[in-house]
């Protein structure tokens, strides 16, 4: 292999700056293998990502969600807009049509995302989170968890993540359920349509159902 040039030195010293690495954290990148693996690679942009960002512990499946807080629907979505990162948010998705409560018991929830591998209905997707042994989940666990880890997972091939809530009726009466669509560059809060079929780059959200208190 060549020595690099400038350009090519350069541009590593840019990518390290830009992900915060210290020098000795990039000393012991090299010598776990995986940046000499990646630079040895016969074709780089035929690496999948998405696997190698989930055994790297990146984009992880499971997520827990304060289920009380201080922001109703409006607030979380003025929030997300001055933070930035979102390119759209439906505008019917408000405190008036979706009402969120301001403090509220202390609860926490588990918010999974499951990937079916199929496409699927409203009544298919809910029979396949009983059969994983989780339970539907509500409006408010989708704006409570968009709001706290709407940017914690990413992916363009499986890039909606439906939330198949009791569906709200929009004013011609179609019902419709939130999807958060998570693309890299491109995050969005959707409602879509829950009479269809979910294709098969759309995934699951439901809720691990909470543990009994033990009974002495």
């Amino acid at each position: 292999m060549s020595n690099p040039s400038f350009d090519q030195a350069y541009q590593l010293l840019s990518v390290t700056r830009e992900a915060g690495i210290s020098l000795e954290g990039l000393q012991a990148l090299y010598k776990t293998g995986l940046l000499s693996d990646l630079l040895k690679a016969e074709t780089p942009a035929k690496v999948d990502r998405e696997a190698f960002r989930k055994i790297l512990g990146y984009d992880r499946s499971s997520f827990l969600v304060k289920m009380n807080g201080t922001e109703d629907t409006d607030a979380i979505i003025a929030a997300l807009k001055a933070e930035g990162g979102w390119n759209y948010f439906n505008e019917w998705i408000n405190q008036e049509n979706f009402p969120l409560e301001v403090g509220g018991s202390d609860e926490t929830d588990e918010i999974v995302i499951h990937d079916p591998g199929t496409s699927f209905t409203e009544e298919g997707g809910l029979a396949i989170l009983k059969g994983e042994g989780l339970l539907r989940p509500t409006y408010k666990h989708a704006l409570r968890f968009v709001r706290q880890h709407g940017k914690a997972t990413t992916s363009t091939k499986k890039p909606f993540v439906i939330f198949l809530h009791k569906p709200w009726r929009d004013p011609r009466r179609f019902p419709r359920v939130l999807c958060v669509v998570r693309r890299p560059g491109d995050r969005e809060l959707y409602l879509l349509c829950s009479e269809g079929r979910f294709y098969d780059y759309c995934v699951l959200a439901g809720v691990r159902p909470r543990k009994q208190p033990s009974v002495a």
